[in-house]
């Protein structure tokens, strides 16, 4: 039986990585395998257990079919030996496992996207016990579908730190990255020219002078009506969420910023955004504003720029969203030691999963009530 069960897990990819995570405990006084706990709270996790005292009942009540891939002859662990083993867990051993998955199942190819941007888990800090909500920056593919690696930083300002740590361990090249304001850093665009990945940063007034003259070009531009000038443009439309969107894409070369070019490795062009929204819902009233980007992307290549530009929000829709709603990562207080990080970084996992899975049409949520109830959806989803 044991055996079977071994072979079994190292069938799924996934699970194979997590073999190599190195377990905190002493060394022969496990009563539950590393291997065990981790597949099992996984599961739970798919089919909607979001805390520790869930994840026994999970799996107390699956045990039968939990022993088709995990030998179960010592039980389930009970709720506090799940607690104490997740948060003695190295969140970057368990971040490494889960990005060397995702590198294996998802291959990045040329002109890519990669989103980088920050979150906060409102319900993870402690106030008598002194700790913060847990902050993390992520780098998410859009078309994907996936966060590929996370950081963790002490509060949202120190974003800057963090940003370089993960593009250091992740395979960009080829790629185009997008960031925030919060992002837009020499340092950074260096990094990512150096890995040989193009970038496309948010200009806001962090950069005052260069943002000033920036917004000074534009703006002769505009009463130049662009007569004589080299320059690119593109027009946009979107409907969703109880709105229409209009974006108006304008693009200028390297050759109108020749004052700060040399500040910005290999910087191509200038994009201006200007976007208006109109609300559908009554007392609703319509929105415009005008948003700046540099970027190394040849300036032939102006729509690689507006994909790049719209495709950033990604990550809020597609993870952050997600994790939040589908997943309920702002109501979870788990926070103890490494718990709510390796938490987290279960979590993207499990959201992975349930989005690779495309046979029931539906969203995160009802996925993992369907998971809950029907053990052969939950096999399919796991990927056994």
């Amino acid at each position: 039986m044991e055996k079977v069960t071994r072979i079994c897990v190292l069938d799924q990819p996934l699970f194979k990585v997590f073999l190599s995570l190195k377990d905190p405990r002493v060394g022969g006084r496990c009563l539950y395998p590393l291997i065990n706990i981790i597949f099992i709270t996984l599961c739970a996790l798919i089919a909607g257990c979001d805390g520790w005292k869930a994840i026994e009942a999970f799996g107390r009540e699956k045990i039968r079919w939990l022993s088709q891939f995990i030998n179960c002859e010592n039980g389930i662990p009970s709720h506090l030996t799940f607690a104490r083993v997740i948060a003695r867990i190295d969140p970057k051993l368990l971040e490494g496992c889960a990005r060397e998955w995702f590198q294996q199942i998802y291959q990045l190819e040329m002109w890519d996207i990669i989103n980088f941007d920050g979150k906060t888990a409102c319900a993870s800090g402690h106030v008598n016990g002194d700790k913060k909500n847990m902050h993390l920056v992520n780098a998410f593919s859009p078309k994907h579908n996936v966060a590929l690696g996370s950081e963790r930083v002490s509060e949202k300002s120190n974003e800057i730190k963090a940003i370089p740590v993960l593009l250091k361990e992740l395979n960009i090249a080829g790629t185009i990255i997008t960031s925030d304001a919060m992002g837009t850093q020499r340092g950074i665009a260096n990094l990512i020219r150096k890995k040989q990945a193009h970038y496309v940063l948010g200009l806001k007034e962090n950069h005052k002078r260069f943002y000033r003259y920036v917004e000074a070009t534009f703006k002769k531009a505009d009463e130049l009506n662009y007569q004589n000038m080299v320059s690119g443009d593109k027009k946009t439309n979107d409907y969703g969420h109880q709105r229409i969107e209009d974006r108006e894409y304008t693009i200028l070369p390297m050759m109108y910023f020749f004052k700060h070019e040399k500040n910005w490795r290999d910087l191509q062009a200038v994009v201006r955004v200007k976007s208006s929204t109109h609300r559908l819902q009554k007392n609703k009233d319509d929105e415009s504003a005008a948003r700046y980007y540099i970027t190394s992307i040849p300036f032939k290549m102006c729509d690689k720029m507006c994909e790049a530009i719209r495709a950033h929000w990604s990550i809020e829709n597609k993870l952050h969203y997600k994790l939040d709603v589908g997943m309920h990562e702002d109501d979870c207080q788990i926070y103890r030691g490494f718990a709510d990080q390796n938490f987290a970084a279960m979590r993207k996992i499990v959201l992975a999963l349930l989005e690779k899975e495309k046979s029931y049409k539906a969203g995160i949520e009802l996925k993992r009530h369907k998971a809950a109830l029907s053990t052969r959806y939950l096999r399919k989803v796991v990927g056994f």
